[in-house]
């Protein structure tokens, strides 16, 4: 993923969201691209900061990846990496004023095609 500005982020979702529309008209809610397109509005929600959008996101990704891809599907891995990063990401911010809370700088991973 780049590393962007929050403003930057602010441009790009609704880039994001109008490619996930459009492959869900073209392909189909469960086509990996679909999919793919879905994780990658979830890693910009994140990195925007909106983890209320994210999750649900990233949770629905896995949910379908593991159903279409199967299991073990490096997707798969992939989007149960970057919905434990975000959830991680969410207790963090619960947890800000402890002085020992430790986020990683760049948790999400977009995968764009599956292998």
């Amino acid at each position: 993923m780049y590393a962007a500005s929050a403003g930057d982020q602010g441009r790009a979702i609704p880039l994001h969201e109008a490619a996930l529309a459009q492959r869900k008209q073209v392909l189909g809610e469960m086509h990996p691209d679909t999919l793919a397109s879905r994780d990658n509005l979830a890693i910009a929600y994140a990195s925007a900061g909106d983890l209320g959008r994210a999750i649900p996101l990233f949770e629905a990704t896995l949910a379908q990846r593991e159903q279409v891809l199967g299991d073990t599907h490096p997707s798969t891995l992939t989007s149960r990496d970057n919905l434990a990063a975000a959830r991680q990401a969410a207790q963090a911010v619960q947890h800000r004023s402890a002085p020992t809370t430790t986020v990683h700088s760049e948790p999400f991973k977009s995968r764009q095609q599956p292998q």
